[in-house]
């Protein structure tokens, strides 16, 4: 077809011969249609290949069209496909062209691994209600003294009075571990000042809301006496109301001999109340002499420790159909008539909801950066699909759809070739035989205490298998870590601030019952009991994505080569148990979807089952043997027969 007008050129394609036909499972995963595309014309079909190159150039244009006659003595069409003029060629008899196959198998198979970018503002979103995770914080105070050479600090006391007060000298340390977003404390520094009490000493800590701290306070001191006694040395904390009362007071009271204080103090703290830190020395009545002391701290310090959590924000989500179909767009040049779906159906009978609960997040809409962008392939879109969810994308015509591997499988047989087969030959594929499975997701390094609670990372396990070094690796290249989520999203305000993670691309389970007008929430199916080897199990959010359950969203496919992955290493938390399961756990796996084994016979039959997925049955030897396609080859203008290779499902004598 050449400017929309056909030419019939049956006889004059010279290498009908070579022209195949196949239908191929590269991947374990739906069947595509492929073909040889290397076509010799002569005769007619010369001429006009001649003349729209000669007369168009690049701008050249035309398809082949192959059809095939039917029962009914009528052609079916079965496929075109357009010609590559930039391969054009001819020796003055035969003009050699390459086809372009431009269905959507196609176009994937080049384009799969350019990375895209899209602005979070050009597609469609939701809003996300976060409300985030409870961390744990820690406020760290040291005494602001004078020292000696060794480093130990004292405080000198010079006076003719017998009682003696003052603030003590705090000071924040920089290696404090504060929110960064809406601290419920407001942590100062305290210098030291003569005279103070608890109901003027400058307060240390303010509380901005209703909070629970624990206040841990380690030191030694003891009392260098140059002239007077000291009868008592006193050190005081005081909480100050918000009308300047003293409402709880914890004292220590020694004299000028060694002691040693190492408590924590529970404290509740309401709303505008305050910390100060006092210390009190009495001497010995002696208006005769001048009192002189140092106070020596050898060892100090204040940890303020709680649990907070951020006030709730909106994020932009997306669901992964708009983020598969934005991708469908771009390789195809903006084309609308490419489409891309989910099948929520697990071969069970029952519906995917996590799948259906799953959203796609942007680290910089996590940032709340104001032009966010999300950043991905269709590949990596791919291999999070298939080591999330064990789904596996199929191509038909103009649509992809992704489904469950198990859907791809099926028990029905679709195609008896009985006994009319040749060239029978068996063999083991060692590239399905792995000695360890890797999955989750790839370890990161956060600069936070509360990152070791982190169990989304890689996990491995071992098949007890030694007959290869293979290792199946099911690592998700988008990320579920909710703590990874949470240091993004107090990272706010930090507009001009480049974040190695600003270009991760993460997911999030969600609530999705709500109106689709209302706010998505963050689903959190566990309750606090059945979670265990957590900070903070209450508002712990992405439990259903732990590297256990994607172990078991592609079990019967691990199973082709094993029926137990025995745990052998985590780089993260491997404490964590969730109903009653930990992830440290043996998998035992009963069932598999098929054997390593794969058999590859030629037959007459040359019809191509009308169901791909499902298995075709011959028999060899007095053995019923049945397989699913991993390639059908056939020739559609010679009765040349068909090639199998059969992934081997069972052996029956």
């Amino acid at each position: 077809m050449i400017r929309e007008k056909r030419y019939d050129v049956t006889d004059d394609l010279k290498n009908w011969d070579d022209f195949e036909l196949s239908q191929k499972r590269s991947n374990y995963d739906g069947v595509v249609r492929s073909y040889s595309t290397s076509f010799e014309f002569v005769n007619n079909a010369f001429i006009l290949l001649k003349k729209e190159y000669r007369s168009r150039y690049m701008e050249a244009s035309a398809s082949v069209i192959f059809s095939l006659r039917n029962n009914n003595w009528e052609y079916d069409e079965v496929f075109r496909c357009a010609l590559d003029f930039s391969t054009y060629s001819e020796d003055g008899y035969v003009v050699s062209i390459n086809a372009i196959d431009n269905t959507l198998a196609a176009i994937i198979k080049a384009k799969k691994s350019i990375q895209y970018e899209y602005p979070i503002s050009d597609i469609q979103i939701r809003k996300l209600n976060y409300d985030g995770l409870k961390f744990q914080y820690e406020g760290k105070y040291t005494l602001g003294a004078r020292s000696f050479e060794d480093g130990t600090q004292f405080i000198s006391i010079y006076t003719l009075n017998t009682n003696v007060s003052f603030s003590m000298p705090l000071y924040k340390m920089s290696n404090s571990e504060l929110p960064s977003l809406n601290s419920p404390l407001l942590f100062d520094d305290s210098p030291m000042t003569d005279g103070a009490t608890l109901n003027n000493a400058k307060p240390f800590l303010n509380a901005l809301s209703d909070i629970h701290i624990d206040l841990k306070f380690r030191t030694d001191l003891y009392a260098t006496v140059y002239s007077g006694w000291i009868e008592v040395i006193r050190l005081t904390f005081g909480i100050r109301g918000t009308d300047g009362t003293i409402v709880k007071e914890v004292t220590y009271e020694g004299n000028q001999g060694y002691q040693y204080i190492d408590e924590t103090i529970p404290i509740d703290l309401q709303g505008g109340q305050s910390v100060c830190f006092v210390m009190m020395v009495k001497f010995r009545d002696n208006s005769e002499l001048t009192n002189r002391a140092n106070i020596v701290f050898p060892k100090f310090s204040i940890n303020i420790n709680f649990k907070s959590r951020i006030n709730i924000l909106n994020i932009d989500v997306i669901s992964p159909t708009t983020v598969l179909n934005s991708l469908l767009k771009s390789m195809t040049d903006g084309s609308d008539e490419y489409k891309g779906y989910f099948n929520y159906g697990m071969p069970d009978g029952s519906r995917n909801l996590k799948l259906e609960r799953t959203y796609i997040m942007a680290a910089e809409s996590a940032r709340g950066l104001p032009k966010a962008k999300i950043y991905t392939s269709y590949k990596k879109f791919c291999d999070w699909m298939e080591a999330e969810f064990g789904y596996v994308p199929v191509i038909s015509g103009n649509e992809v759809t992704f489904t469950h591997r198990d859907n791809l499988f099926a028990n029905t047989v679709v195609n008896e070739l009985g006994m009319e087969i040749n060239d029978y030959e068996l063999a083991v594929n060692d590239s399905l035989i792995y000695s360890s499975v890797k999955v989750g997701y790839d370890k990161q390094d956060y600069d936070s205490v509360n990152g070791r609670d982190e169990f989304r990372f890689t996990n491995e396990f071992s098949t007890g298998l030694k007959l290869t070094d293979n290792t199946l690796s099911l690592i998700s290249p988008y990320r579920a870590d909710a703590y990874g989520i949470e240091f993004l999203v107090q990272k706010r305000g930090e507009d001009t601030t480049d974040n190695d993670s600003d270009n991760d691309v993460f997911f999030v389970e969600c609530d999705n019952s709500v109106p689709v007008d209302q706010p998505l929430l963050l689903y959190r199916p566990y309750s606090a009991d059945q979670l265990s080897g957590l900070l903070s199990p209450d508002t712990m959010f992405n439990l259903n994505y732990s590297p256990r359950f994607m172990l078991e969203a592609n079990k019967e496919y691990i199973g082709a080569c094993t029926g137990m992955l025995k745990f052998a290493s985590s780089n993260g938390n491997s404490d964590v148990s969730i109903d009653g399961v930990r992830e440290t756990d043996d998998l035992l796996i009963p069932e598999r979807l098929f054997t390593v084994g794969e058999v590859n016979i030629k037959t007459s039959d040359i019809d191509v089952p009308s169901d791909l997925t499902g298995l075709v049955r011959f028999t060899n030897q007095g053995e019923a043997i049945t397989g699913y396609i991993k390639n059908l080859s056939l020739n559609i203008a010679k009765e040349k027969g068909s090639t199998y290779t059969l992934i081997v499902r069972d052996i029956k004598s």
